[in-house]
């Protein structure tokens, strides 16, 4: 009984070795993109502004959000664990948006110029 016992116990302890062979991933699956956003008249990054991304531009309309930052300093909001999508993205003062193309394993940086010194009401 206690030699089947251990011989069972082997067994499941192997095959789960093989099923769940590892928790990270060769492949990544999720993307990271930075929107900078600038002032078009003074060329100077926009701190403290809230910067919003959607999955289409209706949703980005509608305030149908995947996610919403501040900018930082440098006018830098970083948005990680992103999936391979076409993303959308907007600023909470200016009617300026734009669009890029998320991929998986990559890190890409997309630069916002706001269009108008008047902002949104």
């Amino acid at each position: 009984m206690r030699k089947s016992f251990f011989i069972i116990l082997s067994a499941l302890t192997f095959s789960g070795l093989i099923l769940f062979s590892g928790c990270n991933s060769k492949n990544p699956s999720t993307g990271t993109l930075t929107v900078i956003v600038f002032d078009y008249m003074t060329n100077t990054p926009i701190p403290n502004e809230l910067v919003y991304i959607s999955t289409s531009y209706l949703n980005l309309k509608n305030h149908v959000w995947i996610n919403s930052l501040y900018t930082d300093a440098n006018g830098r909001a970083y948005f990680h664990d992103l999936m391979p999508i076409v993303t959308f993205y907007d600023t909470e003062h200016w009617e300026s948006y734009g669009a890029m193309q998320v991929y998986a394993g990559i890190d890409q940086t997309a630069v916002l110029f706001v269009n108008s010194p008047v902002p949104k009401k």
